[in-house]
């Protein structure tokens, strides 16, 4: 029988989490049990606070967003809470919720802006962490996290570095915002997460917002039917 190892936590008797007892967990802020659980350590006050402005600016986007209209949809055929929140995460993909990740990639490469931009450029792709369908000239929840990340001291290399990959690309093609994404890739760049968690991070602060909407959509009546426009001949 193959046993399971893990550096995560254990249970029982003696429960703990990343070597701290259960119980001090319990003494910590969800954000800080959460940052301790993906990271190994408790966060600083300025970790905490930047982390906790990030995840809060991923809670709800609204009901034109995938994973939300993917829930709620889940929801309406009639199956429980666990089954529709889980339809809202699987609809979080590259363009929903994803390019953060990739984004933290590219900031954490050895590759310059200007080559960054340059490859994306040659190849005729998107940028990740650039550009909003609705922001045009500023996404506010960026600046919010770009504000809060200079107000505590942590704004380092790579929060400057999407910034200088968006001025570049301004120069050479065409002006688009840093989107939630890049702001988040910039600023937990900043707070050294590597890019795998990337995702994950987004998802733990989207499930309060599916939840909510998946609550409400249970009051609705069931089997919610979009007219559709038959194109076959």
């Amino acid at each position: 029988m193959t046993e399971w190892e893990t550096e995560i936590s254990s249970s029982g008797k003696d429960s703990v989490v990343r070597g701290v007892p259960l119980e001090e967990v319990m003494d910590l802020s969800f954000t800080e049990a959460i940052w301790l659980t993906l990271t190994g350590k408790k966060p600083s006050e300025k970790e905490e606070k930047m982390f906790n402005v990030v995840l809060s600016s991923c809670v709800d986007h609204g009901l034109g967003s995938p994973s939300t209209i993917a829930a709620r949809t889940v929801q309406s055929g009639g199956n429980p809470m666990n089954t529709s929140v889980a339809g809202g995460i699987l609809a979080q993909g590259e363009s929903h919720g994803g390019a953060g990740e990739e984004c933290m990639r590219l900031l954490q490469s050895d590759k310059s802006a200007e080559e960054i931009v340059n490859d994306h450029l040659e190849n005729d792709e998107r940028i990740p962490g650039l550009g909003h369908r609705v922001y045009e000239e500023m996404d506010p929840r960026t600046q919010k996290m770009f504000e809060t990340a200079e107000e505590l001291g942590i704004s380092g290399e790579n929060i400057a570095k999407i910034k200088e990959i968006r001025d570049i690309l301004a120069e050479k093609k065409i002006e688009l915002v840093i989107n939630v994404d890049g702001g988040i890739a910039g600023v937990m760049s900043d707070l050294e997460i590597e890019p795998e968690l990337g995702k994950g991070i987004f998802i733990i602060g989207r499930v309060p917002g599916l939840v909510a909407h998946v609550r409400e959509e249970m009051d609705e009546k069931p089997f919610r039917r979009e007219n559709g426009v038959y194109k076959g001949k």
